[in-house]
């Protein structure tokens, strides 16, 4: 190996770190066990494989939403059960979380309540989505296993633009 390539790869690895630090990867996830506040979501529901063409469109849509704010509020989604590797099955309700359902809704959107009160794990992750989705849930995932919890298939995820994202997992009874 030549002394160019080696520096060039130092420079390319320490410009990779220093993106991955800019999305919030360094950052550490906070767990709490809390109670949900009651949360509107306005939205369309899923159910296929986790690599369908119909899903990338929905969140697309979604995204388009909130960007030409046809509806105010933050990025938000309602699941149903965890995806295995196997199955890559997901149910899921994708949409914006509104501030009451009195609210005008695109073609095809309806609105669904996360209710007051219920147990939740809850993580939160001052990150850009595409990592804190996967650290918040495995945090969550980690920190039950540790505490002997068991969380039930209902996770509701939150993404305010400017404030830490919000991944909240329903505790069994």
């Amino acid at each position: 190996m030549t002394k160019k390539f080696l520096i060039y790869m130092v420079v390319v690895i320490a410009v990779a770190v220093g993106v991955y630090a800019y999305v919030g990867g360094f950052s550490a996830v906070a767990v709490t066990q809390t109670q949900t506040s009651q949360l509107f979501i306005a939205g369309k529901y899923f159910e296929g494989r986790t690599d369908a063409k119909e899903l990338g469109e929905l969140y697309q849509q979604v995204g388009q939403i909130v960007e030409k704010k046809q509806l105010a509020g933050d990025l938000a989604g309602i699941y149903y059960n965890n995806p295995s590797k196997e199955t890559k099955t997901i149910k899921a309700f994708v949409g914006v979380a509104v501030t009451d359902t009195a609210v005008a809704l695109p073609a095809g959107f309806a609105v669904r309540v996360v209710p007051a009160g219920v147990p939740v794990l809850q993580g939160e992750l001052e990150a850009s989505l595409m990592v804190a989705t996967k650290k918040i849930y495995t945090a969550l995932f980690d920190y039950a296993e540790e505490h002997q919890l068991t969380l039930e298939e209902f996770y509701v995820e939150r993404y305010p633009n400017g404030k830490p994202a919000v991944i909240q997992a329903r505790l069994k009874k």
